[in-house]
């Protein structure tokens, strides 16, 4: 009892003993302070001390987890290589009473080999294969004439229908044939093949390029038609594209740079004489710091993503408004938010030292600025909270992802309040309180291993001078409101190194530390916080669910017990779109708060009598054991985005050079090749939900260990129970096949 209770009192990391403080109020998050500390300035002992694996981890973790992830890509995407990765699907309709897929074999264009067109075909009412079938079929070039023409001199049959194939599936069941007469020796007849239900035959396609098929059905079964049957459409046949030779080259060249990186850092460490288990500081490199000192190093940052942003609104305003084909819309969402969810994890805050919303703020506050105090009321993460439901909420109902003016618009918009915010109000207070995203990148933040913190708390203790609070004629006050002497978590710094610059006792350290570690060892939790991550729980697994096949047959039997008709929607999709919102709302901002309240109801009675913790704190102090959660599945949903759409930027881009620069670059293919296939993806998304849940239930651990004590077990079964929990709902999603119809 009383070693648990020490472990409540006090915290030792790195050789500091910590204390609990409460935090001023000019302060953003209460610290964790030193008590006596054995300052990390001191100079290393050169005694060989023994190195537990824990220190080589976190000392390492960087490198081994980016050669670990890009190692699992390149096993994973060989190992799909039967998977469909080029994007070229097989096309899939129906024909009669018969359910045929058709393909092209091999699915690209190879110069003088001449592909096998091959059709399956099963019954549409059981699913058996169709045993017998006289089926002939004809290819021409659009545009052009027909190709494994036996009689050129015939005159073409034109396709009862005209339309291109899609992934979706055409029905032409209900279309009327043409009797005609209809001359098939232009036609090349398909063969039975061994397997049951297959047709093929070998057809001359001489060069890449859109065709138009007509396939002619004279018998089906048992059924013999007196003329045939004539159905058509469009397939597209092009060379392979050379993004998979690309894509490994780059997987290639970042495990050597992961790799040259960790060798890197272990010399650093020798020529600095760093003792083993000690955790280096990357200020000690001097061209580190030279770098991070400079006044160049925010606006090399930046200026460029400032010059990106603008791109945006430009292409977003004047552009073609055609969501997968401006590369406003793609390079905002498909590559910029799904992206920097990754640098969460890793570097925490630092999109926000680049950003150029952030920049503004800086810039103009050095001209001019009021100066005036946030509103205390609204110095949290309420209205960020607010700001971020309300844009996923409005892309659920109108699709702001795919249109090109609302998402300049928007941008316009941000940048305007937070111009506005800055001339009124000190520091970057738009980025702290107001940004939608700001809110969660704070969140997710904690579970990132770089950190910034003081070297040692009794230089800041006396030191009267407290430079990074005040700024220097060389360094500006944290733009954050952070002091770096009561700093211990990631939530709000963004490594703009003005503490660095400032800092005249050079007492500031940014290191790598234990992923995670935030979460159960910050001094104080808070409930806006805590409502956040929880609501970031529900928000993920719902915008998960809209980009699986069954989601729309979920909200169909949502639907029949709403009352909805009772509101005058009368259309299907009308109720849909309620029905989905609805399910959103409650799903993010009332079920996930609410099976954390039971549980931790539940929690106060098992651990009963006198609980350590309220009601309150028990639910604000667990829910940040939910954060790796929400975020494995922010990542998962991203991995999806990035890796099966982002590639068709390269196109996008290509089409909005050759429009506006005069440069030919040639025809865009938008038939691109993904960077993983279904099935590479679903593995690597089920690593990141694993990996990230057992970092959720040791944090569950942790948090029950300091606050509990020897009642421990009875709070942490509970709350782990419930983490697994929304993992078993994150992994059957994830499970579900994607919708075709998903262009988000």
């Amino acid at each position: 009892m009383q070693l648990a209770l020490s472990r409540i009192i006090r915290i030792q990391i790195d050789g500091s003993v910590f204390s609990s403080h409460s935090r001023p109020a000019s302060c953003g998050t209460p610290r964790f302070l030193p008590v006596k500390t054995s300052c990390l300035h001191k100079p290393a002992k050169k005694t060989a001390q023994k190195q537990t694996p824990q220190s080589v981890l976190a000392e390492l973790c960087l490198p081994i987890y980016i050669v670990l992830f890009w190692s699992l890509w390149v096993v994973s995407t060989a190992s799909a290589a039967g998977v469909h990765e080029s994007g070229h699907a097989a096309l899939q309709f129906r024909l009669d009473s018969a359910n045929v897929k058709m393909e092209i074999v091999p699915e690209t264009y190879v110069k003088g080999k001449t592909p096998d067109v091959s059709l399956e075909l099963t019954d549409h009412m059981t699913g058996d294969p169709v045993l017998d079938a006289e089926i002939y079929i004809l290819i021409e070039k659009k545009g052009g004439v027909a190709t494994g023409a036996a009689h050129a001199g015939h005159a073409m049959p034109q396709p009862s229908i005209d339309t291109v194939i899609s992934d979706e599936g055409l029905d032409f069941g209900g279309l009327p044939a043409m009797t005609t007469g209809i001359d098939l020796g232009m036609f090349k007849k398909l063969h039975q093949q061994q397997k049951a239900g297959t047709f093929t035959v070998s057809y001359p396609l001489p060069d890449e390029g859109e065709y138009s098929f007509t396939i002619a059905l004279k018998s089906l079964g048992e059924r013999k038609f007196a003329e045939p049957l004539i159905y058509g459409g469009n397939i597209v046949y092009h060379e392979a594209s050379n993004a998979r030779q690309y894509k490994m080259l780059f997987i290639v060249g970042v495990i050597l740079l992961s790799g040259l990186t960790g060798a890197w850092i272990l010399s650093k460490r020798k020529a600095m004489n760093i003792s083993t288990g000690q955790k280096m500081n990357i200020l000690d490199i001097p061209s580190v710091k030279r770098f991070l000192k400079s006044a160049w190093f925010q606006p090399v940052f930046q200026i460029p993503m400032l010059a990106f942003f603008i791109i945006i609104i430009i292409a977003g305003l004047f552009d073609v408004q055609m969501g997968d084909r401006n590369i406003a819309t793609l390079l905002m969402w498909t590559v910029w938010w799904a992206g920097i969810i990754f640098t969460f994890v890793l570097f925490g805050r630092i999109w926000c030292m680049m950003c150029p919303y952030g920049a503004l703020q800086d810039w103009i506050q050095r001209l001019f600025s009021f100066n005036k105090n946030f509103p205390k009321p609204i110095r949290n993460v309420w209205l960020s909270s607010f700001l971020f439901f309300g844009l996923t909420w409005w892309d659920s109902y109108g699709g702001i992802v795919n249109k090109p003016a609302l998402t300049a618009y928007i941008l316009i918009g941000f940048f305007a309040a937070a111009v506005g915010i800055a001339v009124v109000f000190k520091g970057r207070a738009f980025c702290r309180y107001v940004c939608p995203i700001g809110g969660l990148i704070g969140i997710y933040s904690m579970f990132s291993p770089l950190e910034l913190r003081n070297k040692c708390l009794d230089v800041c203790r006396q030191h009267k001078v407290k430079e990074c609070i005040k700024g220097t004629e060389k360094s500006y006050p944290c733009p954050m409101f952070q002091t770096p002497m009561t700093l211990d978590r990631n939530n709000y710094c963004n490594f703009c190194s003005e503490c660095i610059k400032s800092c005249s006792q050079d007492n500031i350290v940014i290191r790598f530390s234990s992923f995670a570690k935030d979460l159960w060892l910050a001094a104080k939790g808070y409930m806006d916080e805590a409502y956040l991550a929880m609501t970031l729980v529900g928000i993920t697994i719902i915008l998960t669910g809209e980009m699986v096949e069954p989601w729309h047959r979920w909200m169909d039997s949502v639907s029949r017990l709403i009352p909805i008709s009772a509101l005058g929607a009368a259309s299907h999709t009308s109720i849909e779109k309620i029905t989905s919102l609805t399910v959103l709302t409650t799903g993010s901002l009332i079920i996930p708060s609410l099976t954390l309240a039971l549980t931790a109801l539940f929690v106060r009675i098992a651990t009963r009598p006198e609980s350590p913790l309220s009601f309150k704190e028990t639910f604000v102090q667990f829910a940040y054991m939910f954060i790796p959660v929400g975020l494995s599945m922010h990542l998962a949903h991203n991995i999806s985005h990035l890796f099966k759409e982002g590639p068709v930027i390269v196109p996008a881009i290509q089409r909005t050079l050759n429009e506006y620069t005069g440069m030919n670059l040639g025809e865009p293919d938008w038939s691109v090749t993904p960077f993983m296939g279904d099935e590479s993806i679903f593995w690597l998304q089920m690593l990141v939900v694993i990996v990230l849940n057992i970092f959720s239930l040791y944090a569950g651990y942790r948090i029950a260990v300091r606050f509990y004590g020897d009642k421990a077990l009875r709070a942490f079964i509970p709350m782990s129970a419930l983490a697994l929990f929304f993992m078993a709902i994150n992994t059957f999603i994830l499970g579900q096949p994607m919708s075709p119809r998903h262009t988000h």
